[in-house]
């Protein structure tokens, strides 16, 4: 967590670098949430979660504290439904499983990964598990005040079609700590994205994955788009904030793995003399409805003026989100050309039609990452699936063989 002061903002392009200011539209014409939270103010505010799910927006504040809002999309309204002290620094907060009553923050003083649990009301919040990244195998060293600030999860599925590489191996890499997916965490000390795998049930034991470049030199918080497969990884920079977008790709600079961005924007400064931004979320891209939104904000000390104080996070309505909505989206292994999803749009039964091995694993995941069926092929040309139980939506299907992934979209009508 770091204090700016900084009034000024840099209007100017960078070489190779997007300067569109995201989200498009203005901090003063977006919508102030601060007074549902607390009308005296909020101060610390630093990450910033939102589950699709069920429509929460979960927030964390740095000196110990965590809050939920409950939004109702149809009014645009937020209720406040837990408002908790918890421990240590939280500075950024995720969720694995969006249908469980836990939550994951990274605390910057304590340099750890901490899982929450608690009741429906979340009128008792409980520290269940953590995981010190500055214990072996983590390379991770103590830098202070400026260490890890964001953290993500990203599910197995979207790391096995993105071809996720192990900067430890130089493979692809999937979880096997049990919890079906990887942490991302941003770190301000030079800007990496460091990845750990984590056993959920045991304290401290974890598996490092690699630290990853990005385009800037300080990382805050990220957000992981379940519905295009897209990370955003936010910089706080005194008058140039940036969000980065990448695919999960990357590329090898020396001996060290950098993401391989596509977009590069400007964030959109608040009013006032402050301009830490050091928080965001977005809702998914997909399927497309026309409306996007994000939520922003900011470090407000407890010294600065009210006026600040009651100007700590606000929502951003419809912008125009990254990623496509296409409803077939292939990998590039070599099964691409073996395995074909139709009807795409399904109504009753999918239809796979390709080279298949017996017992290969096929699985269907929904929008925001949770397997929704999983079941072994025949050693066909043909495997057909009842999907007709499934609600409508975007829905992806995996199919593992032959030592490659096949990667798809459909839609469900």
């Amino acid at each position: 967590m770091k204090s700016k002061l900084i009034a000024f903002v840099f209007f100017f392009s960078l070489q190779g670098l997007n300067a569109q200011v995201w989200p498009a539209s203005t901090w003063s014409t977006a919508t102030n949430l601060t007074s549902t939270m607390d009308a005296g103010g909020v101060t610390d505010l630093s990450g910033l979660h939102f589950n699709s799910a069920n429509n929460r927006l979960y927030a964390v504040q740095g000196d110990g504290r965590v809050r939920v809002l409950q939004w109702n999309p149809t009014t645009s309204t937020f209720t406040q439904i837990a408002n908790k002290i918890i421990d240590g620094g939280p500075e950024g907060i995720t969720q694995a499983n969006l249908f469980a009553n836990e939550f994951y923050t990274i605390d910057e003083n304590n340099y750890e990964i901490r899982r929450y649990t608690h009741n429906a009301s979340f009128s008792t919040v409980t520290e269940f598990k953590h995981w010190n990244l500055l214990n072996s195998p983590s390379p991770m060293q103590d830098t202070g005040n400026t260490g890890p600030e964001g953290i993500v999860f990203i599910p197995d599925s979207f790391l096995a079609s993105s071809g996720f590489i192990s900067q430890q191996t130089g493979l692809p890499y999937t979880s096997v700590k049990g919890l079906g997916g990887l942490f991302f965490v941003a770190h301000q000390d030079e800007g990496y994205v460091w990845v750990f795998d984590v056993n959920p049930n045991t304290n401290n034991d974890f598996a490092y994955v690699g630290k990853y470049q990005t385009n800037h030199t300080e990382s805050c918080d990220l957000a992981f788009d379940r519905s295009t497969g897209l990370l955003y990884i936010l910089h706080n920079i005194a008058g140039n904030n940036r969000l980065e977008v990448t695919d999960l790709s990357t590329t090898l600079i020396g001996v060290s793995r950098k993401f391989v961005y596509s977009k590069d924007y400007l964030i959109t400064n608040p009013t006032g003399n402050n301009d830490n931004i050091e928080g965001f979320a977005l809702t998914p891209k997909c399927p497309e409805n026309g409306t996007m939104n994000a939520w922003l904000c900011r470090d407000v000390e407890a010294s600065e003026s009210s006026s600040t104080r009651q100007d700590a996070i606000r929502l951003f309505t419809n912008f125009v989100a990254d990623g496509s909505c296409e409803l077939l989206s292939n990998d590039n292994s070599e099964l691409e050309n073996q395995v074909v999803v139709s009807p795409n749009p399904v109504a009753n039964q999918l239809r796979l039609t390709g080279k298949f091995k017996d017992n290969a694993t096929i699985q269907i995941f929904d929008s925001v990452g949770q397997l929704i069926l999983e079941e072994t092929s025949k050693e066909d040309f043909t495997n057909i699936l009842d999907v007709s139980h499934l609600s409508s939506g975007i829905y992806f299907i995996t199919v593992q063989q032959f030592g490659n992934s096949f990667f798809a979209k459909f839609a469900k009508e």
